[in-house]
């Protein structure tokens, strides 16, 4: 009985790892539930005993990119914020992020969806750009905190449109210089806030 639930539970996770992973890199309506199990290992028919719901399934892979995006974002605690602010901009707004949205960060890939999904994906959503944004505040070198706020939200803001637009363009130009210039700019808000 316990190897059976095992075997369940592994199962379950294989099908949300590969959704997550779908929905990062083609969106939510490219989630073909006999596709999926197909590439889970699993048959069409064991999909219900895992989820009632496409709907459900969807929700879980939604909160399970983020939260995965959230773990390979967390360099852990760095001696120097200014060190690690460059290096979430850096690996951020970089060209692997771009072109690999599979693995990349979910708050980025997904915000056209998650603002059509139903509450619990919405709510996954929420929770991460907020530790997304308490984060950036941590590092950020402002005075006030009202001021550390603004540019945590501002510098999340950019870093997402700019995966986002760069994803989106059709010019591989553009798409760099995208990427570059706002890193840039990030860089250059941030040297100049430590002044």
């Amino acid at each position: 009985m316990a190897r059976s639930q095992a075997e369940k539970d592994a199962s379950h996770r294989r099908i949300v790892k590969a959704a997550a992973a779908q929905i990062r890199r083609d969106g939510v309506d490219a989630v073909k539930v006999a596709e999926l199990m197909r590439e889970a290992g699993l048959t069409h028919g064991g999909f219900y005993r895992h989820f009632s719901s496409r709907e459900d399934l969807i929700d879980e892979a939604i909160d399970a990119a983020l939260t995965d995006g959230s773990r390979r974002a967390d360099t852990g605690e760095s001696q120097d914020p200014g060190a690690e602010l460059a290096q979430i901009i850096d690996g951020y707004v970089s060209k692997a992020h771009r072109d690999n949205p599979q693995v990349g960060c979910a708050v980025a890939a997904l915000p056209t969806d998650v603002s059509r999904s139903g509450s619990r994906a919405r709510h996954a959503y929420s929770r991460q750009v907020r530790r997304y944004i308490d984060r950036l505040v941590g590092l950020i070198r402002q005075a006030e905190p009202d001021t550390k706020r603004d540019e945590a939200v501002l510098t999340l803001s950019a870093l997402v449109g700019a995966v986002a637009m760069s994803r989106a363009v059709d010019d591989p130009e553009l798409s760099d210089e995208i990427l570059a210039r706002t890193a840039n700019a990030l860089h250059r808000r941030a040297h100049e806030a430590a002044g």
